[in-house]
């Protein structure tokens, strides 16, 4: 079966057609058609009947638990997807069907939605699942059986008491993961729960068959997150896992989880908003302490009316400006700037690497040490050039021929471990550079033509040195 497309759920699911395909469905339309959302089993053949239509897969679920609307899920393996084809390794934007990547979902409930959705979705992609219900265990266990799944989607044993969220003993025997996602529950409460409720002028039991230990955590989904981010920050995690993400059910949260973030030091974050139908709205956080950075479109993926307030969203991760040309040529004139700008560069420090393919228009640029382009970056090279100089006179042979024993037997204790650590350290800056003309200026009555340069930020933690190195081209090719 081929993968669904991503705009399936666009508009509200046709529930008479679906009823012709799905007789337990049917019966549970009323006469007008519609769905009564308050019933719990119109819920569920609700959920089966799409999961099955739409991606084949065929599950059970109990009665007593929660049943995962399957739109609202979608819309999340939707932003992993984006997340992890716009932080690739090798830097190309966009889905790669021979890419392998491997998830952790914490606590998959019953349905294990997340993991067969994302492997019906992506044949390379395998999953890791865990839970500490004995009832979702087995539940989950069944439904992967189910669907011929075993070898791509593992239940693995963790806390079973819940203070530890990602289990990093099981975890050990991988070199990496690329995803680890969450739904946790978002209540601290069975007050607020029925609060909640009572809110939505709705009876408390309508369509919501969780057990409290899927819908209630002390503290809330903030709590729960806030956790999560501490393990994150443990150095067996943050080097083995590049995202770590998960949806909030309430707005206030997403405020709450990114000074979290903040407050630990992290700067690689995305903040998106799930839209579906006119009422539900759900939001997902996702960070990483690795350096390679999502596109704007993931990394704030929310619209002005989401009222996620402009503070909580990350740093832009592109820039981009029009260079005034005099003539038609400008993008074959700003092209030969970019190239002679950039390739002044080269010889200004180690680590400095620039490719440009001119049948894209685009290149990319790595720099290992960060900033040789400015001119503190300059006058810093040049004071180390003579510094290194003149020690290099003052040295005597005997102190040299000390340094040379030294580091022999350095060498033999441990010979290329320096090589490996220079290999390992990610570099400081990776941009690509797109040139473009605007499509507005085909045709346009305007004797000036214009060239647009698109810079996007690929890799590394510092904004100020990315925003410094955007300033830098635009002053040099203006």
């Amino acid at each position: 079966m081929m993968p669904a497309p991503e705009d399936i759920y666009k508009n509200d699911v046709d529930f008479t057609t679906l009823a012709l395909q799905y007789p337990d469905f049917a019966k549970r339309l009323k006469s007008n058609r519609q769905l009564d959302f308050s019933d719990p089993e119109s819920v569920r053949q609700l959920t089966k009947a799409l999961l099955h239509r739409d991606f084949d897969l065929s599950i059970d679920l109990p009665d007593d638990r929660l049943c995962p609307p399957v739109p609202n899920r979608f819309n999340y393996i939707l932003f992993i997807q984006r997340l992890l084809d716009t932080t690739a390794p090798d830097f190309h934007d966009g889905y790669d069907p021979d890419r392998q990547v491997i998830g952790l979902d914490i606590g998959t409930g019953s349905s294990a939605i997340y993991p067969l959705l994302s492997c019906r979705q992506r044949p390379k992609w395998l999953f890791l699942a865990t839970e500490i219900d004995d009832t979702n265990r087995n539940y989950a266990s069944k439904n992967i059986a189910a669907n011929h799944l075993q070898s791509r989607i593992k239940l693995i044993d963790t806390d079973m008491s819940g203070q530890q969220l990602i289990p990093s003993t099981e975890l050990e025997r991988f070199d990496r993961l690329d995803i680890l996602m969450t739904n946790p529950p978002f209540y601290e409460s069975e007050a607020s729960m029925l609060a909640s409720a009572r809110s939505k002028s709705r009876p408390a039991n309508s369509s919501c068959t969780g057990a409290p230990i899927e819908m209630i955590v002390p503290g809330g989904e903030v709590s729960f997150v806030s956790r999560l981010i501490l393990e994150s920050a443990l150095p067996k995690n943050r080097s083995r896992i590049q995202w770590f993400s998960a949806m909030l059910g309430k707005l206030s949260s997403v405020g709450s989880i990114v000074d979290k973030l903040r407050e630990k030091g992290c700067t690689n974050f995305a903040v998106t908003e799930f839209i579906q139908g006119q009422k539900t709205r759900r939001w997902c956080v996702a960070w990483s302490w690795l350096g390679l950075r999502p596109s704007m479109a993931v990394s704030r993926g929310v619209v002005g009316s989401s009222g996620v307030e402009k503070k909580y969203l990350p740093a832009p991760t592109e820039m981009e400006y029009d260079m005034p040309m005099t003539s038609m040529d400008g993008l074959s004139v700003a092209e030969k700037r970019v190239n002679e700008e950039i390739g002044k560069l080269l010889g200004a420090g180690a680590g400095v690497l620039w490719k440009y393919v001119h049948a894209r228009r685009a290149g990319m640029l790595m720099s290992k040490e960060g900033d040789v382009w400015s001119r503190k970056a300059r006058r810093k090279k040049l004071h180390h050039h003579d510094h290194q100089h003149h020690q290099a006179e003052d040295v005597d042979q005997e102190m040299k021929d000390h340094s040379v024993e030294q580091e022999d037997a350095e060498d033999a204790e441990g010979e290329g471990s320096n090589d490996e650590d220079e290999l390992d350290k990610e570099p400081a800056l990776v941009v690509r550079i797109e040139l473009s003309t605007p499509s507005s200026e085909y045709g346009s009555s305007s004797n000036q033509a214009k060239t647009r340069i698109r810079i996007r930020h690929l890799q590394g933690h510092d904004r100020v040195l990315f925003e410094s190195f955007c300033g830098w081209l635009k002053r040099k090719v203006s």
